[in-house]
């Protein structure tokens, strides 16, 4: 292994550390206080205690890598901070559209597999330009949930993944870091965050479902940010995908029987239906992210030929 990459696992192995460790640390230190799991708790005092956690937790990455920048001296350089609005225009329409359309094609594939019975216009009855005018509200409000994704995103997208890519091809690189980010989530899996704590297999299959979520999550949020060489369509998309979930579309356009058969999904079943779509969204993400250096590699060999 050459010096520069012995020195890139070195700061991978740093950024690493300072992302996970804390998470650990609070997650058992707030249930030992408790004395029980932060997110499957029906005592409401928690809940102000878990939101914070939540959100600090979501600016550990971007901690980790500032301060590995600054411990190891590696300065400033390909931050992806910058912009670039106008180049790339696609991707960044991407990040609008697509997590709407998975998120709306996720909403009906449960009704197609769930609705027991129920027609598609009486589990949707509430499609009107008002409940249209409260969805596009919901997504201006993605905003305000920009900050705490950045915190996400310019950790896992705008630090680890380059390292990871430097270090291996980049279909190993998106496979790899999926699951570094998927097990970051572990302490709150663990706690009940998503899935609740009464489901088969818990917690394992539950931390499967997340490092499985987080890879196809991975090679589209990379696609995004190599694409743009800007950390915030990513960001953006971390906070809608945070904000516009199926629960909040049945909530807004579905009936209120709908909406409890829906509550009456087991977690776990009701994520498979959704990592299944975003797995198209990832493959063609990967395809779209490894394309160019095809190319390159195809040029390169023409000209040495």
């Amino acid at each position: 292994m050459s010096n520069n990459k012995k020195l890139t696992v070195k700061r991978l192995i740093i950024f690493l550390l300072i992302s996970f460790v804390p998470g650990w640390i609070a997650v058992t230190i707030m249930w030992s206080y408790y004395g029980e799991p932060l997110y499957a708790s029906t005592n409401e005092s928690i809940a102000v205690p878990v939101y914070l956690l939540g959100v600090f937790g979501m600016m550990m990455p971007s901690v980790a890598h500032l301060i590995t920048r600054l411990v190891t001296k590696e300065g400033f350089k390909n931050t992806y901070l910058g912009l670039h609005i106008k180049c790339k225009m696609g991707y960044w329409t991407a990040s609008l559209i697509v997590p709407i359309a998975y998120s709306a094609i996720t909403a009906f594939v449960l009704w197609a597999i769930y609705n027991d019975g129920m027609s598609l216009s009486e589990t949707f009855p509430n499609v009107n330009m008002q409940t249209v005018g409260i969805y596009i509200f919901q997504i201006a409000s993605s905003v305000i949930l920009l900050f705490p994704a950045f915190g996400e995103e310019w950790g896992w997208r705008g630090y680890m993944m380059p390292k990871l890519m430097e270090l291996m091809p980049k279909p190993v690189a998106v496979l790899v870091g999926g699951v570094i980010w998927g097990l970051w989530h572990a302490p709150l899996t663990i706690a009940g965050h998503n899935f609740g704590v009464e489901y088969p297999g818990y917690p394992f299959s539950g931390i499967g479902l997340m490092c499985l979520l987080c890879i196809v999550m991975n090679a589209f949020l990379t696609l995004l940010t190599e694409k743009t060489k800007s950390i915030y369509p990513a960001a953006f998309v971390h906070a809608l995908n945070n904000n516009l979930s199926c629960s909040i579309m049945f909530a807004i356009f579905g009936s209120e029987a709908a909406m409890m058969k829906f509550a009456g999904i087991p977690s776990p079943e009701a994520f498979v239906p959704y990592i299944a779509i975003l797995s198209f969204v990832g493959i063609i993400s990967l395809i779209f992210l490894i394309k160019k250096d095809k190319a390159k590699k195809e040029e390169a060999l023409g000209k040495a030929a």
